[in-house]
């Protein structure tokens, strides 16, 4: 039986990475159940369980509690820790022929956290901005953005409007500065919350990539926090 199966479980898995690939399933479309695979090929549930799973360790598909298994759109790469800043969001969307687009969920003003103070050298009790927002590709959510900047250096940029303007334009023309590099960043799985589900169009629990990083200016001074939640199927960061 070993040998039987085999070659059943690498026709499935060639026929529908070919099917990805051609475009017959396209980005976010949903494929065939596990039933409905093993009747058309005459196989175990078993067998087709395999070839999906290795499908979706390979980052074709992903699967979806309740919902079924869909294919994942192509993802975005970024680089980080190689010298400098990556490149902004907007200009790899550019590059990979997307158009980008932003969606501000909320603007506030929050107490700093232990880490914010050490990083910004302030005392307990000093406030920080909270600009948080859901950046798109071509309309699909790629990751929830959470930047956290000093309020007593930031404070005219909380009547701008984050839904359409570039921060790190702002923050150049408003004060000189620019993000240059990282003095560390840290990157850890966690599983998407209802909310953070439901802003970033994919199930409750799905993976997703948390980043923190700890951005400084063109003058190695604390210039903002980044806290970010990618979606592991749509976005890869290059270490």
């Amino acid at each position: 039986m070993p040998s039987q199966e085999q070659p059943l479980y690498q026709r499935i898995y060639d026929d529908i990475k070919a099917a990805i690939n051609d475009g017959v399933y396209p980005p976010e479309s949903k494929i065939p159940t596990e039933a409905e695979l093993s009747e058309l090929y005459s196989v175990s549930r078993i067998t087709v369980r395999r070839a999906i799973e290795d499908l979706s360790n390979a980052g074709y598909l992903i699967k979806r509690r309740g919902l079924g298994t869909f294919v994942c759109a192509p993802r975005m790469r970024r680089s980080v820790l190689r010298g400098g800043m990556p490149k902004s969001f907007t200009e790899i969307c550019h590059a990979a022929g997307y158009k980008p687009s932003t969606r501000l969920i909320n603007k506030e003003i929050v107490t700093a956290r232990p880490d914010e103070e050490e990083f910004f050298g302030m005392e307990e009790g000093d406030l920080l901005l909270h600009i948080q927002r859901v950046r798109m590709a071509d309309d699909l959510p790629i990751f929830e953005e959470n930047i956290f900047l000093p309020y007593e250096d930031a404070k005219t940029l909380t009547s701008k409007d984050f839904s359409e303007t570039s921060l790190f334009q702002l923050l150049e023309e408003m004060y000189g500065r620019q993000p240059k590099n990282y003095q560390r960043v840290l990157v850890q799985s966690v599983g998407a919350s209802s909310t953070r589900a439901g802003a970033l169009q994919i199930s409750v629990g799905e993976p997703l990539l948390y980043v923190t990083a700890y951005a400084l200016d063109q003058y190695d001074k604390p210039l903002y926090i980044g806290r970010q939640y990618y979606v592991g199927s749509r976005y890869m960061l290059d270490l």
